[in-house]
């Protein structure tokens, strides 16, 4: 820690809150975190498809009704048919109807069969429940912008789904935690993908990391030019305060700054990994953004965090078209990058400290369009893993298949 300014940590609180309601903070789009170390330890990570994951053709019931309905919806001549020969088989503990996985996800089939991973049906933005032609006919609340990427977006990582919000559920979670806090000043939440509405709460800043062992600041080179600009940027933090917020803010800012980075590079460029090698030759960026989170959560006792929270983001789901191959060589990557990830959890000996889940903007309409790809639709399919997850089943009712179904909203 640099010898600047030192706010107590009821002091840092009621600074943030009151710069949160100026919107001074919401201007800087970070927040501060802390929290308390202690004898057990959780870690949160979510991973985000943005774009919109296809659910349809993620999870398929294989059932002799099931799979014709599907079948009767997507033909083969439709262009994103996947042959029921080609899915993965699972069973869930709680259902009677047998179902089946994208052929690319192997992972999430031994993770499902393992019961550590769990399905949830129809998760997607919701005001108020109802029936299809209730929503038809202007009789409920629809989520606002509906089916619309940035709104559903930002809505998913919000839980709220009346408007714009400027804090995430995931940001608000780690306000609640940095109450625990009385050792460390260390960032709870940490992105790997910049910092999204999930990971902005109210009194909680996120750390940014990049997706690859370079955490630290400019002209870091020889020891000599290193200690200068270090000596220059604390004298320029131990200027004295004119108890302006701005002046404070960046004060605070700077101190953590600083101070996140010496703890990080370490973490980040341990040459004894344990997890390093579950991810050689892994280049996805989705498998350098979980590489990134394992480093951080093998060096858990170097931040001195009992809980964590971290988000990843995988890319490339608004298949309007060609979304066979698309949608496979996505879900392969994500496939792949997991599988190394709880490999690396093992290692470590996590694997029951971690939950990790994938959502999603919304799902794609059934019907396909004149690309062979698919548009924007609603509900779609979660999946949540880890040793607290009472895995192998799958969660919420399963949609009805049909053009012009219960389920189906718009005639897609």
């Amino acid at each position: 820690m640099t010898n600047a300014l030192k706010l107590s940590s009821s002091t840092r609180r009621t600074l943030l809150k009151s710069l949160a309601a100026t919107g001074v903070i919401s201007a800087f789009e970070r927040k501060l975190a802390w929290a308390q170390s202690a004898t057990d330890y959780k870690a949160l990570v979510h991973i985000y498809q943005g774009g919109g994951n296809d659910g349809n053709n993620t999870v398929i019931r294989t059932d002799a009704n099931g799979y014709a309905e599907y079948a009767k919806a997507r033909p083969s001549s439709s262009g994103i048919n996947i042959a029921q020969a080609q899915l993965l088989p699972i069973q869930a503990t709680n259902l009677t109807v047998p179902m089946g996985l994208h052929p690319s996800v192997t992972t999430f089939k031994t993770l499902f069969e393992q019961k550590k991973l769990a399905i949830v049906a129809n998760m997607g933005t919701l005001i108020q429940p109802g029936t299809r032609d209730q929503y038809k006919q202007g009789l409920l609340a629809r989520p606002v912008n509906l089916l619309s990427h940035p709104d559903q977006e930002m809505q998913m990582q919000a839980g709220d789904a009346k408007g714009i919000v400027r804090t995430g559920w995931g940001g608000r979670a780690a306000d609640r935690l940095e109450l625990l806090q009385t050792t460390s000043n260390f960032p709870l939440m940490c992105s790997i993908n910049g910092l999204k509405t999930f990971t902005a709460g109210n009194t909680s800043i996120a750390l940014a990391l990049p997706n690859n062992p370079y955490f630290q600041l400019y002209w870091t080179g020889d020891t000599t030019t290193t200690n200068a600009r270090d000596a220059a940027l604390n004298e320029l933090l131990l200027t004295s305060p004119t108890l302006n917020n701005y002046e404070l803010t960046v004060k605070l800012l700077g101190e953590e700054g600083l101070a996140a980075s010496s703890v990080v590079m370490p973490v980040l460029q341990n040459a004894q990994s344990k997890v390093t090698p579950f991810f050689n030759g892994l280049e996805t960026e989705v498998a350098k953004q979980l590489k990134m989170i394992a480093l951080m959560l093998e060096g858990r006792a170097q931040v001195k965090l009992s809980r964590q929270i971290f988000f990843a983001n995988q890319t490339g789901y608004d298949t309007h078209g060609s979304q066979i191959s698309e949608q496979a060589k996505l879900l392969g990557d994500l496939n792949t990058a997991v599988d190394a990830f709880e490999k690396a959890m093992a290692a470590l000996g996590l694997q029951n400290n971690v939950t990790t889940f994938v959502t999603s903007d919304f799902n794609r309409t059934l019907k396909a369009n004149d690309a062979r790809g698919t548009e924007h639709a609603w509900g779609n399919y979660a999946f949540a893993w880890g040793g607290a997850v009472k895995g192998g089943q799958v969660y919420g009712k399963l949609p009805t298949l049909a053009i012009d179904g219960p389920d189906d909203l718009d005639g897609n």
